[in-house]
């Protein structure tokens, strides 16, 4: 069973025609899995739409399978879903047979979706429509992109697709979840986006398992935490440790963690069972501050139980992949030196919090989403007086306006159509005695603002449905990227709210304005490869200096993702290099007028620089065109009337059959 991707990428057309002269001879690669194809008797022009539609009760059989995994996964696919529409994929969940059970998505791609039958009922398997990301995942039993001419059908030889599989406890892949689009819109941070929610639906599936395993609890456990990808620890209500998978047993023997199956967990990480219940129905992540500390992951737990009672609680140690510190040790007097932070602005504000850190004041963090907002707001609380307490985090954007209350402040048994009948401890209770982080503040509704003001002032709370008076002593630190002085003069947000939030500001500028954005991403990258277990590659010149002067929409969260990217494509490669960025970020480059101290000559002109990308991409591929157009996502076509365009702009290039284009005096 694999679990990286397997990325198919576009066929040249005479490669493909000579493949359908000769099949027999052709079967490395894609072409391994067209002679599936071939077997199956696909068409190469695709089936009948109206033939690979399921409706009515056979529809409805195969979505009631699903419909535990659908609801309880709900929060996972409606990110995904929002994700897929603003960059105009759609998105699609299928059961084992190939079957979509579940649409979402869109964008401009939602025309487009319904015209290849990308809609509920629509069998996706190899049989019916050859090789495609959903058909491939069913029968490789892996995560598949599929690029572009990749597909076996040619109706979807224009479209690009990343799916992964969910599995159950025992291995068996219970659905598959897809993000397609045009080929055009290939945005390899997608594809990574649908495998990490792939394994988000695991863990559900896997859960629910526990929850109803019954006798067999044992067994299952055995066998389910041993596939999981993180450190793993089963503790039962007695509150001693019951399980662990081979992951967390080295972790723990790692750092001289000692604690053999029976140890009491508190005398390990100092929470007891009660503390782990409340976290596991607040349904948060929190970071882990204990005296025997694991430093590079966190906390998050899952509640096991059955006919009303509660078993065990399964602790995950989840890597945390934070992109502005380095955390080394944490028993470092002073906890904001492990940042990585190299731009005297950045530094300013880092001081500023380190003294307000110690106050209860509360703090407001102001930055671009991907800024850092949280990483801040995590040392403040281990600079505080109650870096022994929990830091709690609730994103006030994510969630509903309706759910918001109830999330926060907890609510009473069955207190509302869907609740759980032995009601929730909300996330003021989880953080009793540490730090809540709320996030996206300036998306709170007026009414909540109003609850959360009242809960300031005194520190007390009802949960929803109850009228029984609460207490939590909370330090609330929160963020936006908003313009919350312009709310309050719109009168969106309460005035009162705000200058009782803003007992402290720490403003982080946005990753543009930074000067050590290339540090920064030597830095990144050499973690990333360390991470990976890989000798550490170094940035070319010119993705330096493009780095340098790249925008960044997306802050440091979008370089992270990047380097991530590049090193998984850069594979063994010594140095990262153009060709290495994703898709997007090529065009991006493409389209961003740079000047570069090593690469882009004259003024920097945007003709300039397509012909400089050319060129290079060009002389990679030893005028390859095909492998070119494939790099830079786009037609051969397109790739031919760049090089004319070039040769108007004094470069002489040629293909790998000889053409070549000059201008008037050469490059």
């Amino acid at each position: 069973m694999e679990f990286h991707p397997l990325v198919l990428d576009p066929v040249p057309v005479q490669l493909r025609d000579r493949f359908h002269d000769e099949p027999a001879l052709q079967r490395e690669g894609v072409f391994e899995h067209w002679q599936r194809c071939v077997a199956l008797g696909v068409p190469v022009d695709g089936p009948n739409p109206e033939d690979v539609l399921e409706r009515g009760s056979s529809l409805l059989d195969r979505t009631a399978r699903l419909e535990r995994l659908l609801l309880e996964g709900r929060g996972v696919l409606e990110r995904v879903s929002a994700a897929a529409a603003r960059n105009h994929y759609g998105f699609v969940v299928a059961d084992p047979d190939g079957v979509v059970v579940h649409i979402g998505g869109g964008g401009d791609f939602e025309a487009v979706a319904k015209k290849a039958r990308l809609l509920r009922g629509a069998h996706w398997s190899e049989a019916m429509r050859g090789t495609n990301a959903i058909g491939t995942v069913l029968a490789a039993d892996r995560p598949v992109f599929v690029r572009g001419s990749a597909h076996f059908s040619r109706p979807y030889q224009d479209l690009v697709c990343y799916a992964a599989p969910v599995r159950d406890p025992q291995g068996r892949i219970v659905a598959v979840v897809d993000a397609t689009s045009r080929f055009e819109r290939e945005d390899m941070t997608m594809g990574c986006g649908i495998v990490a929610a792939a394994h988000a639906l695991e863990e559900i599936v896997r859960v629910h398992a526990y929850r109803h395993a019954g006798a067999s609890v044992s067994s299952l456990l055995t066998r389910s935490l041993e596939r999981m990808d993180c450190p793993v620890a089963l503790v039962e209500a007695s509150g001693r440790l019951a399980r662990v998978n081979r992951l967390a047993r080295g972790m723990f023997d790692s750092r001289n963690i000692h604690g053999s199956l029976g140890t009491p967990f508190h005398e390990m990480f100092g929470f007891d069972f009660e503390q782990l219940r409340a976290f596991a129905t607040s349904s948060e992540t929190i970071e882990l501050l204990t005296d025997h500390r694991v430093p590079d992951h966190r906390m998050r737990f899952e509640l096991l139980g059955a006919d009303g009672a509660d078993l065990a609680v399964l602790v995950f140690f989840e890597p945390v992949t934070s992109s502005l510190f380095t955390i080394e040790s944490r028993k470092s007097r002073d906890p904001f030196e492990d940042f990585f932070v190299e731009d005297s602005g950045v530094l300013r504000e880092l001081e500023w919090a380190r003294r307000i850190a110690s106050t209860d004041l509360p703090v407001m963090l102001l930055a671009e989403t991907g800024a850092g907002k949280e990483l801040v707001a995590q040392g403040i609380h281990r600079a505080s007086t109650r870096a022994s307490g929990p830091f709690v985090a609730l994103n006030s954007g994510s969630i509903s306006a309706s759910l918001l209350e109830s999330e926060l402040f907890g609510y009473a048994p069955a207190a509302f159509t869907g609740a759980d009948k032995a009601g929730r401890q909300g996330h003021l209770a989880a953080a009793n005695g540490g730090t809540l982080f709320l996030d996206e503040v300036a998306e709170m509704s007026l009414a909540m603002q109003a609850s959360l003001l009242r809960f300031l002032e005194t520190g007390e709370y009802f949960r929803v449905g109850e009228s029984t008076l609460r207490f939590a002593d909370v330090r609330v630190v929160c963020a936006t990227c908003r313009d919350v002085e312009g709310l309050v003069a719109s009168g969106a947000f309460r005035q009162d709210l705000y200058y009782r939030l803003k007992g402290a500001r720490v403003t982080l500028p946005p990753l543009r304005e930074r000067t050590d954005i290339v540090s920064l991403a030597h830095y990144l990258l050499a973690d990333r490869a360390r991470r990976r277990g890989t000798a550490v590659p170094r940035l070319s010149e010119d993705v330096a200096s493009y780095f340098a002067q790249h925008a960044w929409p997306g802050n440091v969260r979008e370089l992270e993702s990047t380097i991530e990217i590049a090193l998984l494509l850069a594979g063994d490669d010594p140095v990262i290099e153009a060709r290495h960025l994703p898709p997007d970020v090529m065009r991006a480059a493409r389209a961003e007028a740079v000047t570069t101290p090593s690469g882009f000559r004259g003024d920097g002109s945007l003709a300039e620089i397509e012909c400089e990308v050319l060129r290079r991409t060009l002389a990679t591929h030893d005028g390859n065109v095909s492998r070119v157009a494939r790099e830079l996502g786009v037609a051969r076509s397109t790739v031919y009337r760049m090089m004319r365009k070039c040769a108007n702009s004094d470069c002489t290039i040629s293909d790998d059959q000889g053409r070549r284009f000059e201008g008037s005096s050469g490059p």
